[in-house]
């Protein structure tokens, strides 16, 4: 029951309205002395750390600059060549099964929808992934997990449901059905494919990689339908390097190829917990 009443607020609500008024209203900046106590406040309704940001508080004149938040140098170092790409809570890890990969108990969703929309290539063959959940305390940029080459992204416009854990459990493909943006990783022993997911209240996702890009409808990019972006160049990264940034919280799934998840022998579930960005994934 409790089932069909949270799918069913989800089909009435304006869910993309909703996160773009929020994400509107986060980067609102209040006149006078009102936006200190603001951001003041929000940072301990949410408890959020602040001795890891790179610059004091009193700097940040919106609550998307809290939350859009650079972590001072060194604060998460990183710890091997295949790592966490941002912090959040490790929830579902594990082998995928013919492209396919646990949402929550009693759910699959289709990891080749997710990183490929309609377009999935015929011999795409995923074989293991990751999902990481990013509360609103959480520093909310994503990293490269990997060393390669960046030579495409991808955007899927979508829905904006919720991505906490009734949703996740209620909610069928609830991933391939929200907006994301996806990176294609390639390295020389395989490739890594990174999507971060929009949620209800993810006012916007944006990349360094595209500088006229956000996501959710700024700048019409919904109106334009799914884009696969050829970047001018190919970007050599390493692991850790800034990939990307959710305006609020959501989630990050990471899928290997066969031959990237033989290579760093990616064929056992991980145990589900805390994890910060810089971690040893394998």
């Amino acid at each position: 029951m409790r089932k069909q009443v949270f799918s069913g607020l989800g089909q009435i609500l304006p869910l993309n309205m909703i996160s773009l008024a929020a994400g509107k209203a986060a980067r609102l900046k209040l006149p006078g002395t009102l936006g200190q106590p603001v951001c003041s406040a929000f940072v301990k309704a949410f408890g959020i750390d602040m001795s890891e940001a790179e610059r004091p508080l009193e700097d940040y004149a919106t609550i998307e600059d809290v939350f859009t938040r650079k972590l001072k140098p060194g604060a998460r170092p990183i710890q091997g060549d295949l790592v966490m790409p941002c912090d959040g809570v490790l929830s579902v890890s594990g082998p995928a099964t013919e492209n396919s990969a646990v949402q929550a108990k009693g759910l699959e969703y289709s990891l080749a929808e997710l990183m490929f929309g309609d377009d999935v290539p015929p011999d795409l063959y995923l074989s293991w992934s990751a999902t990481i959940y990013l509360a609103p305390h959480n520093y909310h940029r994503v990293h490269s997990p990997i060393q390669g080459d960046l030579k495409k992204i991808r955007y899927y416009p979508g829905e904006l449901w919720p991505v906490n854990k009734p949703s996740v459990r209620w909610t069928p493909s609830l991933f391939t059905r929200n907006e994301r943006l996806v990176f294609d990783i390639e390295t020389k022993d395989g490739v890594l494919y990174l999507a971060m997911v929009g949620a209800l209240n993810v006012g916007r996702i944006t990349t360094p990689f595209l500088t006229d890009f956000a996501s959710n409808g700024s700048l019409g990019q919904a109106r334009q339908g799914p884009r696969s972006f050829e970047l001018d160049r190919t970007h050599r990264i390493v692991p850790g390097q800034e990939l990307g940034t959710f305006m609020l919280g959501s989630t990050v799934i990471i899928a290997f190829d066969e031959a990237l998840a033989k290579r760093y022998r990616m064929d056992h579930a991980l145990s589900s917990r805390p994890v910060r960005l810089g971690e040893r994934l394998s």
